[in-house]
């Protein structure tokens, strides 16, 4: 039985275990942090079969442009971490092109159909159905007159990307959120398929304790290396050197000082999200919603409503940016038209790659070093498929042409 380190026990590091140990291998998890308790459980709880346009594409740069001179920005750049955006910035350049982009968005449609059947498999076997929900969402617009002709197109190409995709006028859409503010409000675009979580933390919680069940090896340890030797892996972690056949990295911007020894350094970076918990004592919300125009979600879970989104590259470590909470505040309640209660705050940090595709596969020169990582807004729709991935990588199958596609050495 080959024994395979996997480094990282958030969604991602956890579907990985699980697509390995039902193969059959030995598998040991590390993660100095309780699984599932940084980004994946506090992301806005989506499985987002909607996601089918690459963030790297022209609109979004002229999005970009426009929002980082706003006073209120949902999208900003930390000036001290502009050096490390260097390589990002070149890429990202190079993917919103014609032909890479077109590639890209073929790659990016085929891999949320494949991974959102995959991800509400995982939910399914968990055997516990309060953990999430099937009444779709919704992507509100408001204060953009004339929206209903766009909204009849955006519709439309979302359903020629296989996306079941309804465009509503402003009454049909306060049918389904009669708690919106109707103030504003042109309309929407309504994806009745969508899956989201009631409690995305919960979900990392069975899931581990499944895996246990199953035979996972979980230390509470940090990777400190992570070295070739010969046809072995060697790992450290704090005072324990463990050797296997091979090494999973699935630790987000954690992989990155574990691939600088080897020299490696991918265009992945720190991508942070904010979120707020609003509670819902006075306030109805029956699906995620989402207002795109301010990047984010408000989404009903167990224990009340969740605002969050927005994007911020800053190094992972930085300060917080306080004035964010209220910006997010405010949003809230113009989408509710009342005041809102925040009950807790959070941050946490996204790794996003430059073509908005994940980093899936082995490295060309030390194929025992397998990355899953770059998942960007998707690690929670595509943590199951990411697992399938790794396991026919380790296994040796024919790669296909998602594999080549997502693979290290695009970067490289």
């Amino acid at each position: 039985m080959k024994h395979i380190i996997v480094v990282g026990a958030g969604i991602v590091g956890l579907s990985v275990s699980k697509a390995l140990l039902d193969q059959g291998y030995r598998v040991t998890l590390l993660d100095e942090s309780q699984p599932g308790s940084g980004t994946s459980s506090g992301n806005a709880g989506l499985i987002a079969n909607y996601a089918t346009t690459p963030l790297a594409n022209p609109d979004s740069l002229r999005s970009m442009l426009t929002e980082i001179i706003r006073s209120k920005r949902a999208l900003s750049i930390d000036p001290r971490y502009l050096t490390e955006l260097t390589g990002f910035g070149r890429a990202f350049l190079r993917a919103i092109g014609n032909g890479p982009f077109t590639d890209n968005k073929r790659t990016l449609v085929e891999l949320v159909a494949r991974g959102t059947l995959l991800q509400q498999q995982l939910l399914k076997s968990l055997g516990s159905d309060e953990i999430y929900q099937t009444k779709g969402c919704l992507q509100v617009y408001r204060q953009v007159p004339a929206m209903g002709p766009q909204l009849a197109a955006l519709a439309t190409a979302k359903q020629r990307d296989g996306v079941m995709c309804e465009a509503l006028d402003r009454e049909s859409l306060l049918k389904l959120e009669p708690g919106l503010n109707s103030q504003g409000l042109e309309g929407g675009l309504w994806y009745p398929d969508t899956w989201s979580l009631r409690h995305p933390r919960q979900l990392c919680t069975r899931l581990h304790e499944q895996l246990l069940v199953q035979g996972l090896d979980y230390r509470p340890l940090a990777a400190d290396s992570v070295k070739q030797v010969g046809d072995r892996i060697q790992v450290r972690a704090g005072s324990q050197e463990l050797a296997a056949d091979a090494v999973v990295l699935c630790a987000g911007m954690g992989n990155q000082p574990l691939l600088a020894p080897l020299g490696v350094k991918l265009p992945v970076v720190s991508e942070r999200g904010y979120h707020l918990m609003l509670d819902d004592k006075d306030l109805v919300l029956n699906r995620p919603v989402g207002w795109l125009a301010h990047y984010f979600y408000a989404t009903p879970m167990d224990n009340g409503i969740r605002i969050a989104g927005t994007t911020q590259f800053a190094q992972p470590t930085a300060p917080e940016a306080q004035g964010r909470y209220h910006h997010m505040q405010d949003w809230a309640e113009s989408l509710f038209g009342r005041p809102v209660t925040v009950t807790s705050r959070w941050m946490g940090v996204r790794h996003s790659s430059p073509d908005s595709l994940p980093v899936i596969g082995a490295l060309p020169n030390h194929k025992r070093v397998i990355l899953a990582f770059g998942h960007g807004h998707l690690g929670m729709t595509l943590a199951a498929f990411t697992g399938q991935m790794v396991a026919d990588c380790l296994t040796g199958r024919q790669p296909d042409r998602l594999a080549t596609a997502l693979s290290p050495s695009r970067f490289l």
